[in-house]
């Protein structure tokens, strides 16, 4: 019979792992009870650093992500999940305003050169990640400004700019360089290839999906993305005051065209071709928005559009749908009913319906295998050094535009991309995940949620100001304790207490490296209490393995004789 051994070994949590049948937490996998364990030790700086190994849009993403992390929770099964939007949110803003600093894990350049077409979340961060470890990164942007989506479609009030300046700066203190106002072509690209150690495509999805009905090119259609980048960049208003604006679609591009309507004084109305509990957008901004003043009409699709001669306006035909069967995108299907339409006439339409990658300047050939992307165009010997990044790789899907996945996927590309250089980097080890049932819950008691401080409805109407506001310090430890920790040690003792002494404790500060150990197995006292230690724990963060298993070492660093505890040479004694 094989021995067991019990061992101090880390698991991931739900909130930013992705498990065997392919659910997710954080796209980007920040490493959430790390970075809130220092949050509630007060250790605020390296929480910040925590952070950043994995998102460079941290405040970002603590502004405006859908927080797939939050549905994941354990603790959403035990009363509400952890607000981790909100820490993020008030880590990445402390971590700016103390003026914090990126760090390399080199510090000689590595000679190697790497130039990144697109300047939105997946270039930036790619440029990001490689820059870390010694790369020279060019960042090719075809706009006037960097950015990309975060900068032409988030709205102000919801990502300020200042924000984004801050986040940018951050990545350009690293190295990187920012080329704009560069249209890459196929002659550009070519060059690209044949001058740099590898090209990295992050181009994003930005050509507008076409309803292919009659009238959608008629003067006053809009595209959602246009329509934002045409206020946020160019500085435009769009909008008439008392205009009537029909907003097709009914994903975080449709609300933020209404509620962007409702403050320059315009009145719109969304129109989805299915409920509201099959939106894309997160309910929370379904409510925000009904209250701001955005009107909503269901089970409605549009198949013409034509300009009224009587009122001038644009008159949309809807045809009536109802709900059918579950799809492949785990929603039920729109089926339309027959001979059930509807008439609505606005003064503008914006398309809000999704948008997907436009690669013409590849070349006419090519296929993606991700992370690379094979150009048919080029000459074989040039192949292997054109990688892809964010939604550019991925085309269309229900989550095309969620910033933390572009930053998840750049973040795998720039691995591949730093393996295919001969540059060594910390990879990430295979966990068990530490899901609910793996949990001693008897510790922990029910609480609630933080309720985040926002402007009220009077005070955000017809501005740009920021909505949502950061947290205090005292506040965000209050609520980083609400977090259980899944799968990490956090010197809570309960161990100890069970272990009759078959376990010691190490009076050292708590730290947030992988595997660090506080406590140490006694080898001449291990008995029944000492597995008892394994169930008492709170978070999973003990496990037991056979004699012959992969995590064996751990057993030689954890375990010590009495003499070896005390500094004795036993070849002495």
């Amino acid at each position: 019979m094989k021995r067991l051994y019990p061992i101090y070994i880390n698991k991931k949590s739900p909130c930013y792992s992705k498990d065997h049948l392919g659910n997710s937490g954080c796209p980007a996998e920040n490493d959430i009870p790390r970075f809130l364990h220092l949050v509630s030790l007060r250790r605020f700086e390296e929480a910040f650093y925590v952070l950043k190994e994995t998102n460079p849009f941290s405040g970002g993403c603590g502004r405006f992500c859908d927080h797939p992390c939050e549905t994941a929770c354990n603790r959403a099964k035990f009363d509400m999940p952890v607000d981790i939007k909100a820490l993020e949110r008030f880590v990445a803003d402390w971590g700016y305003n103390k003026g914090l600093k990126p760090r390399k894990y080199v510090d000689k350049n590595s000679g190697k050169n790497v130039a990144v077409i697109g300047s939105g979340p997946a270039g930036l961060s790619v440029a990001y990640f490689l820059a870390q470890y010694g790369v020279n990164v060019d960042v090719y942007e075809k706009h006037k400004t960097p950015g990309g989506l975060l900068v032409e479609g988030i709205p102000r009030y919801r990502y300020p700019m200042e924000i984004f300046d801050k986040e940018l700066k951050f990545i350009l203190d690293l190295g990187v360089k920012i080329y704009c106002n560069e249209n890459v072509n196929k002659t550009k690209f070519y060059n690209f290839v044949s001058e740099y150690d590898a090209v990295v495509v992050a181009t994003g999805a930005h050509k507008p999906f076409k309803l292919n009905i009659e009238g959608e090119s008629l003067e006053g259609v809009h595209h959602g993305i246009e329509f934002l980048r045409k206020i946020n960049i160019d500085g435009e208003n769009p909008v008439r005051e008392g205009e009537t604006i029909g907003i097709i679609g009914g994903g975080y591009t449709a609300f933020d065209v209404a509620r962007v309507a409702v403050k320059l004084k315009g009145i719109p109305t969304i129109l989805y071709r299915r409920t509201m509990d099959e939106m894309t957008a997160h309910p929370g901004e379904v409510e925000e928005s009904k209250k701001e003043g955005v009107k909503f009409e269901f089970l409605l699709q549009p198949v013409k559009i034509e300009k009224s001669t009587e009122s001038n306006k644009l008159r949309v035909t809807f045809q009536k749908m109802k709900l059918g069967p579950v799809d492949d995108s785990g929603r039920r299907r729109p089926i339309p009913v027959k001979d059930d339409f509807r008439v609505f006439e606005f003064d503008k339409i914006v398309l809000a319906i999704g948008d997907e990658p436009d690669l013409h300047f590849v070349g006419e050939k090519f296929t993606i295998e991700y992370p690379k992307i094979i150009c048919g165009d080029l000459p074989e010997e040039m192949t292997e050094k054109v990688f892809i990044a964010g939604d550019a790789a991925s085309g269309a899907v229900e989550d095309t535009g969620m910033v933390v996945r572009a930053v998840g996927l750049a973040r795998k590309t720039s691995n591949e991309i730093l393996k295919f250089l001969n540059i060594k980097f910390k990879e990430d080890k295979k966990r068990e995940i530490a899901y609910y049932n793996t949990l001693n819950l008897k510790y922990f008691e029910k609480s609630h949620r933080l309720i985040e401080e926002k402007l009220d409805f009077e005070d955000r109407k017809f501005n740009f100001n920021e909505i949502v506001k950061t947290v205090d310090e005292d506040t965000a430890v209050l609520f980083a304790n609400r977090c259980f920790f899944c799968g990490i040690c956090i010197q809570c003792d309960w161990c100890y207490r069970y272990s009759d002494g078959s376990i010691a404790k190490h009076e050292v500060e708590w730290e947030p490296e992988h595997d660090a150990c506080f406590y140490t197995f006694v080898k001449d006292k291990i008995n029944s209490s000492t597995f008892k230690s394994v169930e008492a724990c709170p978070r999973s963060a003990l496990s037991v393995i056979e004699e012959d298993s992969d995590n064996f070492d751990y057993v030689t660093q954890q375990y010590k004789s009495i003499n070896e505890l005390k500094g004795v040479d036993n070849d002495k004694e």
